[in-house]
This record gives structure tokens, C-alpha cells and sequence, in this order.
């Protein structure tokens, strides 16, 4: 907060001081602040001991700022003109896509939930699932064990 204070112009410190208590924070070009709660018009959000509500900016993927508020985690405000929300600060890796469009991790646990469909695919063949049917596709499926295979099935079609 020392920080934000010394980029404060010393006019708006001095009248901010003279109206209430605390001080004006927005004053900065760009700040953070933490989401309090939805409002009608937007966030609320406190930046130092200042509240407000602020709109969150169209270019901002709305589930980001819900996950923001859900974890605690401190949005950036763009004060510069009228302030708006304009991204959350990142506080955990994150996968990422690289130039060729690879993504690699080592991860201990990988678990993915679709409430209506999962596909894999690559250029000839795919894995889906659909409800409670798993369809694999390939030109050759290989299944390998080094004990013991087990299939468990009421009915096989095999065409």
C-alpha cells in the first residue's frame, strides 16, 4: 500500500484526507483490489480501505473473475480512465500451450469432468465419451498387460 500511496498526486491525498478517513486509492493508473461481492453494476471491490463497484471490462472471461472471487485471489484494475476490472493476478501454474501447440506436465493426479462429452482425437482415430458410452476408433487398437488383461462384459459384438 506504501507504494500506491507515493504515486498518489499530493492534491488528492491532501483533499481525500479532507472529505473521510483513509485514502483514495484509484488514483493510480492501476491498482488491485479484492472482490467482495456481485453487484448489478459490476463488482464490489476493495482496493486499500476504499470500496467501490467497478464493471469488469468485455475482454475478461466472466468464470475467471467468479473462480477470483471464489479463491481470494486480487483482480487488476485499470484505473486510468473510467475503472474497470481487467484481469486477475495468477497465484498457481498454469498448463501451457506452446509455440507448436504441444502441452507437457508432469502431474501426480490428472482428472478431467464433462458434464455431456469427452473426445481425444488425433488424425486417425479417436477415444469418445458420451453419456455412458465409450466409443474408441483407430486402424489398429492395441491393448497390452504385463500380468493379466481382464475384460468384463455382459454382451460382445464383434463385426
Amino acid at each position: 500500500m506504501k507504494a500506491m500511496r507515493s504515486i498518489e498526486q499530493p492534491e488528492a491525498r491532501q483533499s481525500a484526507s479532507r472529505s473521510r478517513p483513509g485514502v483514495v486509492y484509484l488514483q493510480a493508473p492501476v491498482c488491485l483490489g479484492i472482490l467482495l461481492r456481485k453487484e448489478e453494476e459490476g463488482w464490489r471491490v476493495r482496493v486499500g480501505r476504499d470500496e467501490r463497484v467497478i464493471p469488469v471490462d468485455a475482454s475478461v472471461d466472466p468464470a475467471l473473475i467468479v473462480e477470483a472471487f471464489a479463491d481470494g485471489t486480487r483482480v487488476v484494475i485499470d484505473a486510468s480512465h473510467s475503472p474497470a476490472i481487467v484481469g486477475v493476478i495468477q497465484k498457481s501454474r498454469v498448463l501451457r500451450i506452446s509455440p507448436d501447440g504441444a502441452v507437457e506436465a508432469k502431474l501426480e493426479r490428472f482428472s478431467i469432468e464433462a458434464s455431456k462429452e469427452a473426445v481425444i482425437k488425433t488424425m486417425s482415430a479417436f477415444l469418445q465419451l458420451k453419456g455412458g458410452e465409450v466409443e474408441l476408433y483407430g486402424l489398429r487398437l492395441v491393448s497390452r498387460a504385463r500380468e493379466a488383461a481382464k475384460i468384463l462384459a455382459r454382451i460382445i459384438h464383434l463385426n
